[in-house]
């Protein structure tokens, strides 16, 4: 246990910086004399330990180590900097653009010697063809929620009505390439999750709020957050469309049939945005359940017809 104990003063006195002899035999259960062969052990291993006397005394590590190669590998540091790249891409952030450098710096070595080096993994998070427009909406939220001001927005549903929205944001998510903001919408008086693509005009208030308790480590997408109905389809596909069809749909919702046509069952919310998807496919889709999307779909392709008589 000894090798786990002296890790765990070590990641403590990095993030608590000042730490005292006593705190530490409390916190691991140990004597005060375990805890001075550790701090020593810990210095002998090349890790500087600074011991301050008085009431604010204690120990730390010294403020201008830095780590080296033989703490952090060049792979692990090209994966912490590929990482934060993607998140770079995305958001055009100075704080994160200095972190980069800052971790570079961590290497003894030059920065050079990470020119030749690559990761596995790209992480990009901008979809292709994307805009400066969702990363200037990033970074004017970040700057209200660092400010605790509130932000005016105009949202649109996924049903396409336009509301007024003033929201105190507690924090950005990114999901999958997708950014939603998390917080307090004044006028449902309760937590939400907005999605800044639907965000067409935002401004940052002159008003300060207080921040309310939340778990950010526990946000999940609630129900009541997406109203639309969801309805279970039954859609068959001709075999020519399969790879666009296996692309938007998971394994377990496809069925091969022996001519060849794939079979899917699934759930998705009833709205415009369903319509357009079905529509798209053109004659390579039949839907089968339900039947009242199977008589919409028929009535607009009679409607279509008509235009081109």
């Amino acid at each position: 246990m000894k090798v786990e104990r002296l890790l765990a003063i070590v990641i403590m006195l990095l993030n608590k910086r000042r730490v005292s002899a006593r705190e530490l035999s409390d916190h691991f259960e140990v004597s005060l004399r375990t805890v001075y062969r550790d701090l020593e052990t810990i210095n002998a291993a090349g890790i500087p330990i600074v011991a301050y006397p008085g009431a604010s005394g204690g120990y730390e590590i010294m403020e201008n180590f830095t780590i080296d190669r033989q703490y952090l590998s060049l792979d692990e540091l090209v994966a912490v900097i590929a990482a934060l790249k993607g998140v770079h891409s995305s958001t055009d952030d100075k704080q994160i653009g200095q972190l980069l450098e800052k971790i570079k710096a961590l290497l003894t070595t030059a920065p050079s010697s990470l020119q030749g080096s690559a990761h596995p993994v790209v992480y990009d998070f901008n979809p292709w063809g994307s805009t400066p427009a969702i990363a200037e909406k990033v970074n004017k939220l970040r700057e209200a929620i660092e400010k605790r001001l509130r932000v005016r927005i105009t949202y649109t549903k996924i049903q396409g009505e336009a509301t007024e929205r003033t929201i105190e944001p507690i924090t950005l998510i990114i999901k999958g390439y997708v950014w939603y903001v998390y917080g307090y919408c004044l006028q449902r008086q309760e937590d939400r999750l907005f999605r800044l693509s639907r965000i067409a005009d935002m401004s940052v208030l002159t008003e300060e709020f207080s921040p309310r308790p939340y778990h950010v480590d526990k946000l999940e997408w609630l129900e009541e957050w997406d109203t639309a109905e969801r309805i279970s389809l039954v859609l068959e596909f001709a075999p020519r469309v399969h790879v666009r069809v296996r692309d938007m749909f998971g394994p377990e919702a496809i069925e091969t049939m022996q001519d060849g046509s794939l079979l899917v069952r699934t759930k998705m919310t009833d709205d415009e945005w369903l319509n357009g998807m079905l529509l798209s496919f053109g004659d390579a889709l039949c839907v089968h359940e339900p039947a009242h999307v199977r008589q919409r779909m028929g009535d607009t392709v009679k409607r279509m017809a008509k235009l081109y008589e």
